[in-house]
């Protein structure tokens, strides 16, 4: 994920910054310091998220919300709660309050990345050979393989190809992780470097451990809040 970190306080910033690089899915991060240039920025395009502070100079976060028009996900930063009812009128992904704790911005980075997720779907639902939500279409050497996403279990990469794992069988496909990341809706996460799941087919997590039925697969530290937090009755 590439994104845009906007707040006048430094050490906000580099809050922020520390917490994405905890959770090991930031392609790059960007800061500025008022709401000119964040708006200026977002405006260029090549972002998929932004931490908006409300309180910035020049031009304040309610302003660039306003002007983004819901183009980009937002998460709100701010040290008072007054706007949080207001935000939600920009469809904002999350609303944190300051001080940052780890656990909190866990979830709103998992919010971030649904929307992402749900923009994306919207956005090729209508153009041509749009992706259906229920299925995944790949090349398997010559041939071009449907995949039900519903019959996912996992995906495995290893050097440039990826395996998708099905409840029977599999296919192997040239593709990297990071865009079915793009590409896939919100079920799938990324547990570690090398795996993604379908967090519902999930049985058990025990330490450094997801059980998907009889596959045991390795839960990468940096990615276990991320997990946790999608899964109901944990966040």
């Amino acid at each position: 994920m590439r994104y845009l970190i906007a707040d006048d306080d430094p050490l906000v910033c580099e809050t922020v910054e520390s917490f994405l690089a905890r959770l090991g899915d930031t392609a790059f991060s960007v800061v500025a310091n008022d709401g000119l240039s964040a708006l200026q920025l977002l405006t260029a395009g090549g972002f998929d998220a932004v931490f908006l502070d409300l309180d910035l100079p020049g031009l304040d976060g309610p302003s660039v919300l306003r002007a983004l028009a819901g183009d980009v996900p937002v998460v709100v930063i701010s040290a008072s709660a007054a706007f949080g009812a207001a935000s939600y009128e920009f469809r904002v992904a999350d609303y944190l309050l300051k001080p940052l704790a780890f656990p909190r911005f866990v979830q709103a980075v998992a919010r971030l990345r649904e929307a992402r997720a749900a923009r994306h779907l919207t956005q090729t639902a209508a153009a041509p050979a749009a992706l259906d939500a229920r299925d995944l279409f790949v090349k398997e050497g010559s041939k071009i393989v449907r995949v039900p996403l519903s019959q996912l279990l996992f995906i495995k990469a290893e050097s440039n190809y990826v395996e998708f794992v099905l409840a029977e069988g599999s296919v192997t496909s040239l593709m990297s992780l990071k865009k079915l990341e793009d590409l896939l809706p919100g079920d799938f996460v990324r547990i570690h470097r090398s795996y993604m799941v379908n967090w519902r087919k999930i049985g058990r997590i025990e330490e450094g451990v997801a059980l998907l039925g009889k596959h045991r697969l390795p839960l990468g530290e940096s990615y276990r809040d991320a997990l946790l937090a999608r899964l109901p009755g944990l966040s």
